[in-house]
């Protein structure tokens, strides 16, 4: 088995994060420059800032 430096899901999560807060944008531009904030001041962990815009994006897309 091949073991990597960095977990590849988390590579795949951070790949996925600037798509995740260019579509909360057009929710709710608001959260979403809160959220470029905290991704490029590196304040929260990857897999806790993927979960947590899959779920701002859900709670965003219920209220529209």
């Amino acid at each position: 088995m091949v073991e990597y430096p960095i977990d590849p899901e988390i590579l795949k999560k951070q790949k996925a994060i600037p798509g995740l807060i260019s579509e909360l944008s057009y929710l709710n531009g608001d959260k979403a420059i809160t959220y470029i904030r905290i991704w490029g001041e590196k304040r929260m962990p990857i897999t806790e800032l993927f979960d947590e815009l899959i779920n701002v994006i859900q709670e965003e897309k219920s209220i529209q």
